[in-house]
């Protein structure tokens, strides 16, 4: 197979042996290639810098596949993904999956399928995404005079609650971590919102 131009690959997948041979095969096809075991290391990996394609198994631990590539679709809509199971047979999207593509594992001629649809993805792509991403804005935080705010992780999407705090200090940066990823979030809870929640205390 001819040698392709050094494209960056991510590869998750929780299978050590279909990592590694994925690895050989497309390093060798001369692919960037990084290895993630679940989503939230993908994720990890994508802050610190961006694949031109990621191919993805959908039976993963801690998030799964489907929810991975949801996360991936609406962060970074630009990057084509392959989705890849040993549970669906054939080549249609399983109900729910957002993907550019989905293979079976272990299907007839998969490799040879699998990097000829990768070129393909990429031929069509639009232009490669700069390497690394830049710091998120903080998320702005609107209160309502309860004793807890509800607040998203600019990383993996999910949703989980905090603590509103007694210093509600016009306009300062806070940071958090995810409960789910562990990622740092930075906020900032809303001044008008915090005027509000004042005056509905009172």
């Amino acid at each position: 197979m001819p040698r392709q131009f050094d494209y960056r690959m991510l590869i998750v997948d929780d299978d050590a042996v279909f990592c590694e041979i994925a690895d050989e095969l497309f390093s060798s096809l001369g692919y960037t290639v990084r290895c993630a075991e679940d989503g939230f290391e993908a994720l990890a990996m994508m802050k610190e810098a961006l694949p031109d394609i990621i191919i993805s198994d959908l039976n993963l631990p801690k998030m799964s596949g489907f929810e991975l590539l949801s996360i991936i679709r609406r962060r970074f809509p630009q990057i084509p993904v392959i989705a890849m199971s040993g549970e669906y047979i054939g080549t249609d999207l399983p109900a729910g999956l957002i993907a550019d593509a989905y293979l079976q594992k272990g299907g007839e001629h998969s490799p040879e399928v699998l990097v000829d649809k990768i070129r393909q993805l990429l031929e069509s792509s639009p232009l490669r995404s700069s390497a690394v991403r830049s710091p998120n804005a903080p998320v702005w935080i609107p209160l309502d005079g309860k004793q807890y705010f509800v607040l998203t992780c600019t990383n993996c999407l999910r949703s989980f609650s905090l603590p509103t705090p007694n210093d509600l200090d016009d306009n300062n940066s806070r940071k958090s971590r995810c409960e789910f990823c562990n990622a740092e979030i930075d906020y900032v809870l809303d001044a008008v919102a915090i005027g509000n929640a004042r005056r509905a205390a009172n």
